[in-house]
C-alpha cells in the first residue's frame, strides 16, 4: 500500500514553525471528523429541518488537542483546515433541547443560527472539550419542501420536445423521401435525420477524400485518451468537493509518487490546445490550395467556430440550470448540484461569450469549461496568424515572435504577482474549486497565458503540411524511433516533476519557480507535437497503431458531448450521497469507469439529437450557392420556365 502509518507523532521542520506535517493514525483520530452528516432520510420522514453548516473550532483555555489541530492545519499545502468542521445537522434529533417550541424555526434566521451554534458547541465540548462558533449556514432543508418548476424549466421542457419532434420528422422524411442516395430532399429537414447522423458518427476516419487527411485519424485516439485523462483528474476533484469520511486519504496522497500523476496531470489538458491549433494551421493550408484566403476568413472563421461550439454548449448549460437540479435530492444535493445551477443561471452569458475564464465569480458553473473559453480566445489569435502569414517565411517569423511573447507572459505573471509555478492541488483549494487560488485564476485558465502551447500546435500544423508537400519520408530516419519511443516516459517524467514543489516546509527559490512556470507546459507539449508528426509520417507502428484504432473514431467525434456531460454525472453521484463518501484507490477507479461509460453513452444521443443536427443545419445555411446557379436562373427566366427556380 502507498499509505503507511507514520510512527512519529510530530515532525516539525523547522521546530520554530509550529507546523505538524505528519500524524500517525491514532493521533489523527483524536481530531474531530472534518465532515459528518446526520441521518437525512430519517430526519425528513419525521418532518424535521436539516441544515448544512460550517463551524470554527476554538478554545478559551489551554488545550493540547486544539494546539494539535492548529499546527496540523498550518500545513495548508497538504492538509485540510481542521479548525473548521462541516456538519449536516437534523435539528429535531441533534438539537432537540435547544429548539424554541413557542416559535417556528422559519420565523427568523437569528434564532436558527443561535440554535445551531449552541447545539454544535455543546456537541464538540462534550466529545472533545472544544468550543464551536458558527461560521456559515449553507442552507436548511424542510421536510416536504421541494423546488418549484419555474418558467425556465417549462421553456427548457419545450426545447426538449422541439428537438425530439424535429428529429422524428427529419428521420421519417429521410426514410420516405431519400431512398436512393444522399443528394435529395430538403437539406434542412435532413439535418435532423437520425439515420444520417448515426452514419456520420460511425463512419470510418477517412471517407476517400484527400489521402493526406487519412493521416489525421490519429486525432480521434489522441482526443479520446486526453479526454479520459481529464475525467480522471475531475473524478478526485469533485469527490474532494463533496463530504468524505477519510480526508486523511487525500492528505497522505501527496507522499505517493504515483498520486503525483493525478495532482500534476492537469498538464495533459493543454494537449487540446495543441490539437486545435495543429488542425487549424494544417486545414487552412489545404484550404489555400483551392481558395483565395483573405482577411474575410477571420470573422467568418470566428462565427463558424461560435456556431459549431455554442448550440450544444448552451443546451447543456440550460439543462444544468433547470431540470438537472430536480432529478435528485439529499443533504449534499444543493451544495454539489444546486450551487452549479444557481451559478449558471447568473453567469450563462460569460460562457456563451467565452469569457468565463476571466470572470472570477464564475467558479461554480461548469468550471471545467474554462478550456473552451481559452481555446476560443487562442483560436482568434491563431486564425489571424494563419490568414495573414501566407508564405513559409512569414509563418516562421510570426510564430517565432509569438512564441517569444508566449514565454514572457507566464514569466511576467509569476514574477509580478508572486504565483506558484504550477497549480498546487491543496485540499482546501480542491474543496473550494480554486475560487481563491491566484495561480489557477491568473495563470492556468486564461487564454493569453496558454499561448505557448497553442503556438507549438500551429508550428506543428504548418510543418506537417509543408513536409507532406515536399514528400519528406521520416520512416527512413530509423534512429528517430528511439526518441519517439521515449515520448510516453518523458511525458510522465515531466508530470511527476511537479511533485518537487510538494516538499514539507520547503521554500523553492524564485528563479526555479519562474523557469518552471515558463517552460514546463511548452516542453511537455513539444513532446506531444513530436508525437503527432511522428504518427502522421509513420515513424513507427506501436504508438500509431494504438491512437489509430478504429474504435476511437466514434468516441473522438462524440468527445465534445462527453466532455460537457461528465461533471454532470460526477456531481450527481456525489450530491446524492446520504453519508460522507469513503475515498480509496478502488473507489476512484470505479467512479472513473462509471464516468467514462456514462459520459460516452449519453454523448451518443446528445450528438445525434443536438450537436450533429445543429452542425448540419449551420452547414446547409452557410453553404455557398452552386456555380451554375446564376446561369440556370437566367436561362429559366429567359425561357419563361416557371419550374426552373423550383428545380434549383
Amino acid at each position: 500500500m502507498w499509505c503507511f502509518p507514520v510512527i512519529v507523532l510530530v515532525l516539525l521542520v523547522p521546530w520554530s514553525s509550529a507546523v505538524i506535517y505528519k500524524l500517525n493514525d491514532s493521533e489523527y483520530l483524536r481530531m474531530p471528523p472534518l465532515y459528518a452528516l446526520d441521518d437525512y432520510p430519517a430526519c425528513m420522514a419525521r418532518g424535521g429541518v436539516y441544515c448544512l453548516a460550517d463551524v470554527d473550532l476554538y478554545t478559551d483555555q489551554p488545550s493540547e488537542l486544539m494546539t494539535l489541530i492548529l499546527e496540523f492545519s498550518a500545513d495548508t499545502l497538504k492538509h485540510f483546515n481542521h479548525t473548521q468542521a462541516h456538519r449536516g445537522v437534523c435539528l429535531q434529533k441533534s438539537c432537540k433541547k435547544y429548539l424554541n417550541e413557542s416559535r417556528d424555526l422559519q420565523e427568523g434566521t437569528a434564532d436558527l443560527n443561535a440554535t445551531l451554534e449552541a447545539c454544535l458547541n455543546e456537541s464538540f465540548w462534550d466529545q472533545y472539550e472544544l468550543q464551536a462558533k458558527l461560521a456559515n449556514v449553507n442552507y436548511c432543508l424542510q421536510a416536504g419542501e421541494k423546488l418549484k418548476i419555474d418558467i425556465s424549466d417549462a421553456v427548457m421542457a419545450v426545447v426538449y420536445l422541439i428537438f425530439i419532434l424535429f428529429n422524428v420528422i427529419g428521420s421519417f422524411y429521410d426514410v420516405l423521401k431519400c431512398k436512393k442516395g444522399d443528394k435529395c430532399g430538403n437539406p434542412y429537414l435532413l439535418s435532423f435525420s437520425l439515420r444520417r447522423n448515426w452514419a456520420r458518427l460511425t463512419a470510418p476516419a477517412t471517407r476517400g477524400q484527400d489521402e493526406r487527411l487519412d493521416r489525421l485519424k490519429l486525432f480521434n485516439g489522441l482526443r479520446t485518451m486526453t479526454m479520459i485523462c481529464v475525467f480522471f483528474s475531475h473524478t478526485s476533484l469533485v469527490l474532494a468537493f463533496s463530504y468524505v469520511d477519510n480526508p486523511q486519504y487525500i492528505e497522505t496522497a501527496y507522499d505517493d509518487p504515483v498520486k503525483q500523476i493525478l495532482f500534476n496531470g492537469s498538464l495533459v489538458t493543454h494537449t487540446f490546445f495543441v490539437m486545435s491549433s495543429f488542425l487549424l494551421a494544417y486545414n487552412l493550408q489545404m484550404y489555400r490550395e483551392t481558395h483565395t484566403v483573405s482577411w474575410v476568413q477571420w470573422p467568418k472563421g470566428m462565427l463558424m467556430r461560435w456556431l459549431r461550439l455554442t448550440p450544444v454548449y448552451a443546451f447543456m448549460l440550460a439543462s444544468v440550470s433547470t431540470w438537472n437540479r430536480h432529478i435528485g435530492s439529499g443533504p449534499l444535493w444543493p451544495l454539489v448540484v444546486g450551487s452549479e445551477a444557481a451559478a449558471c443561471r447568473r453567469y450563462w452569458w460569460a460562457h456563451l461569450l467565452y469569457v468565463n475564464n476571466y470572470v472570477y465569480d464564475d467558479a461554480l458553473c461548469a468550471p471545467s469549461t474554462w478550456y473552451l473559453a481559452a481555446d476560443t480566445q487562442l483560436f482568434c489569435i491563431g486564425l489571424l496568424v494563419c490568414v495573414l502569414a501566407r508564405t513559409p517565411r512569414a509563418q516562421r517569423i510570426a510564430l517565432g515572435l509569438l512564441f517569444l511573447v508566449s514565454l514572457v507572459i507566464p514569466m511576467a505573471h509569476t514574477i509580478v504577482q508572486d504565483l506558484d509555478p504550477v497549480v498546487m492541488q491543496a485540499p482546501e483549494k480542491y474543496r473550494n474549486l480554486y475560487a481563491s487560488d491566484a495561480t489557477f485564476r491568473l495563470l492556468y485558465v486564461r487564454g493569453h497565458t496558454n499561448l505557448s502551447t497553442y503556438t507549438l500546435g500551429l508550428a506543428g500544423g504548418f510543418l506537417a503540411y509543408h513536409w507532406q508537400r515536399a514528400g519528406v519520408d521520416l520512416a527512413q530516419y530509423r534512429k528517430l524511433r528511439y526518441p519517439f519511443w521515449l515520448v510516453f516516459p518523458a511525458g510522465v517524467a515531466i508530470i511527476l516533476s511537479g511533485g518537487l514543489f510538494y516538499g514539507d516546509g520547503q521554500q523553492t527559490p524564485a528563479v526555479y519557480r519562474v523557469l518552471y512556470a515558463t517552460l514546463y507546459k511548452p516542453v511537455f507539449q513539444f513532446i506531444v507535437v513530436f508525437f503527432i508528426i511522428g504518427c502522421i509520417f509513420k515513424l513507427e507502428s506501436t504508438y500509431r497503431g494504438i491512437v489509430e484504432w478504429r474504435g476511437f473514431t466514434w468516441m473522438g467525434r462524440a468527445s465534445y458531448c462527453a466532455f460537457l456531460l461528465h461533471t454532470v454525472f460526477q456531481r450527481g453521484l456525489y450530491g446524492s450521497q446520504l453519508a460522507p463518501t469513503h475515498m480509496s484507490d478502488y473507489a476512484i477507479v470505479t467512479v472513473l469507469s462509471a464516468t467514462i461509460f456514462l459520459s460516452f453513452f449519453a454523448a451518443v444521443p446528445l450528438y445525434l439529437f443536438v450537436e450533429a443536427p445543429i452542425a448540419q443545419l449551420t452547414k446547409a445555411a452557410m453553404a455557398p450557392k452552386p456555380r451554375h446557379f446564376e446561369n440556370n436562373m437566367a436561362a429559366a427566366a429567359e425561357a419563361g420556365d416557371t419550374h426552373g427556380q423550383s428545380k434549383l
